[in-house]
């Protein structure tokens, strides 16, 4: 005999599929009022859910699913700028292509309002830090270490280094992000990342050339 509301698979499916509803609800809502503009009720509405205990049922707050929407554009914008390098890159593009691609992500409706405006506010720098580090720290943290070993940048302490440039990447985004000018200004931060990222080139004049 059946059980009411079908097997557990398809009550699994269910669940997976409201959650899911919800995060795509939160990264639209998210996106186009802001965390503290947008109330449950819309995102019930928004998800097509039906009732605020589906809410409720997945996520304790809208803070939480706040968490799970940063968790995700986070992911996605390491997927694109650090995870999926050019065909035979080596350390060195992979890192600075990658932090370029960080960078040029600030002009973003999405990374602007959910991971540079947001997702300080409403997460805290402890929980947003821990989050990068499972992610994008991680992968950056990778890439360095490479290079340090293929004797690309010079040896010196990893972690400190790695959180350095993930530092001098996002404020460097935040100004972009609130620029009259996001164009110029992005390209201006551009090029000074490249000049700060070869003050640890080995050989800077063979990084140059490329």
């Amino acid at each position: 005999m059946a059980k009411r509301g079908g097997t557990d698979d398809d009550r699994r499916a269910r669940g997976d599929q409201t959650r899911r509803d919800l995060i795509d609800a939160g990264r639209r809502l998210f996106v186009e009022q802001g965390f503290f503009a947008t109330s449950i009720g819309e995102l019930v509405a928004e998800s097509g859910v039906g009732t605020r205990g589906a809410f409720y049922h997945h996520f304790r707050d809208k803070a939480e699913l706040f968490r799970a929407v940063f968790e995700e554009v986070e992911r996605d914008l390491t997927l694109r700028a650090l995870a999926s390098p050019p065909g035979g890159a080596d350390p060195w593009e992979r890192l600075t292509s990658g932090l370029q691609g960080f960078l040029q992500a600030a002009s973003e409706p999405e990374v602007q309002r959910v991971m540079l405006v947001d997702g300080p506010v409403v997460l805290g720098w402890q929980t947003l830090r821990s989050i990068q580090e499972s992610n994008s720290i991680a992968m950056i943290d990778e890439v360095v270490r490479e290079a340090i070993a293929e004797g690309i940048i010079d040896d010196q302490p990893v972690r400190e280094l790695t959180h350095m440039l993930v530092a001098a990447v996002e404020e460097a985004s935040l100004l972009v992000a609130h620029a009259s000018r996001p164009t110029a200004a992005r390209k201006r931060a551009a090029q000074i990342l490249d000049r700060m990222l070869l003050s640890f080139a080995v050989n800077p004049g063979n990084m140059l050339r490329r």
